[in-house]
């Protein structure tokens, strides 16, 4: 028993770390509570104020923005240029920055490697699978954070491709029955809920402060990376500056778009043939192989038992 209370130990420790770091990171500071909850405070003296919030606001959260901060020091601008890339593309998750993913990894390297190595060492394991299983489980934490914004990336891209041809139609409709691009973008963001519908927001809240509209619809074009909004956007931007009929414009766009889409699912279709092949030759061929040649094997195997 006096074996296992170090693991019982060392897992309710990581259990806590692991807790207090989420928590902390999943602190939303616009949102409405935490604006009652200021609001509540100001009557209060500093003292009762710091002493009325979570630990985790208290300690883990100072602790964690601090290190964050000395490491974005360290870590190389390149790096840190393809991190903000990465965030805004994915939709800064969390409304979190660099600092933070940054903060985030350090942390878990430094406290599941640390705890793998412990617990190797009181199972007494070899020093070589100690390191290979350490070093396994850092490179994957390293690894971690580029994942998880590739699969928000391309999960985002593949929701605008699929609202993509339906917000065309009723820009189009839009545009037609009279309304300019800026009312039609309204429309969509009125009527159609969702990722592009929240892209076109930002980009009408920017032309709203000044910023002029081409550069914000080609900026919001570099933080989506979809090449048929890329291809309509580039198309609505020449129609205003030559002074072509916006809504011949979007009706040819939002055919390409419909024929792009309609390409890609015939792609896929033509694909499926040779991906299921895989699955089949692992897991069905051998059955049927065992089902066909089983009884013959079996009569082959009596038969020359017999001579």
């Amino acid at each position: 028993m006096n074996g296992i209370a170090p693991f019982i130990l060392l897992f309710t420790l990581l259990m806590l770390v692991i807790y207090y770091l989420i928590k902390a990171f999943s602190a939303n500071e616009d949102s409405i509570q935490s604006r009652l909850e200021h609001i509540r405070e100001d009557g209060q003296t500093g003292e009762e104020t710091i002493y009325s919030k979570p630990f985790s606001e208290r300690v883990i959260r100072p602790v964690v923005e601090n290190i964050g901060k000395s490491l974005l020091k360290l870590a190389p601008t390149e790096w840190i240029h393809s991190m903000e890339t990465k965030i805004i593309m994915a939709g800064k998750p969390k409304n979190r920055g660099v600092k933070d993913w940054l903060t985030l990894q350090a942390i878990l390297i430094l406290i599941f490697p640390g705890g793998i190595l412990f617990l190797m060492t009181q199972l007494h394991a070899l020093l070589k699978d100690t390191l290979m299983v350490t070093l396994a489980i850092t490179a994957i934490i390293i690894l971690y954070p580029n994942m998880m914004l590739n699969s928000k990336i391309r999960a985002r891209q593949k929701e605008i491709l699929k609202s993509l041809p339906d917000v065309m139609d009723l820009l189009t409709v839009s545009v037609e029955a009279g309304l300019n691009f800026d009312a039609a973008l309204s429309r969509v963001v009125e009527k159609m809920p969702g990722t592009l519908s929240r892209e076109f927001e930002t980009v009408l809240q920017e032309v709203k402060v000044g910023r002029s509209k081409k550069d914000a619809l080609y900026d919001m074009a570099d933080r989506l990376n979809v090449q048929d909004l890329r291809s309509f956007i580039g198309a609505v931007v020449q129609a205003d500056q030559l002074g072509v009929s916006l809504g011949r414009v979007l009706r040819i766009q939002a055919e390409q778009i419909r024929m792009n889409r309609k390409q890609r699912i015939q792609e896929q279709a033509m694909k499926a043939p040779v991906k299921i092949l895989i699955p089949m030759v692992i897991f069905i061929f051998p059955v049927v192989f065992i089902v066909l040649m089983g009884p013959v094997a079996i009569n082959l195997i009596d038969m020359f038992a017999n001579w």
